[in-house]
């Protein structure tokens, strides 16, 4: 049986690239799956997406913060279907939150397992 697992994270302030803190950390000999997410990037804030570990493969598409560039916060949110997975990281493998510009507010939500 699956262990599934919830996290949410919000980095007050992101870096330009990928963050310090991971969403997920890895474990050895284990990939991430993603069951559910939801991204919020506040005004002002940047184009972002997730990466499996620092500098690795881009998992998402990319978030948009807006698709105007106008004055309200951007919200994405996707459920995958029951025993279903949205994204899968590589084996060994942190879950990275990358952004294209510094000083946004993210918020990342999700369901995920280790397998």
């Amino acid at each position: 049986m699956i262990a599934i697992k919830t996290k949410s994270i919000t980095y007050a302030s992101t870096t330009a690239g990928d963050q310090a803190v991971p969403i997920i950390a890895a474990v050895t000999n284990k990939k991430i799956r993603i069951y559910s997410l939801s991204v919020s990037i506040s005004i002002g804030g940047s184009n972002c997406y997730l990466r499996s570990g620092a500098g690795g493969t881009q998992l998402t598409e990319i978030f948009f913060r807006t698709l105007s560039g106008g004055q309200y916060p951007a919200y994405y949110s996707r459920v995958g279907y029951d025993g279903i997975w949205l994204y899968e990281s590589e084996i060994s493998k942190a879950l990275v939150l990358n952004c294209t510009t510094a000083s946004a507010v993210v918020s990342v939500s999700l369901v995920y397992s280790y397998v």
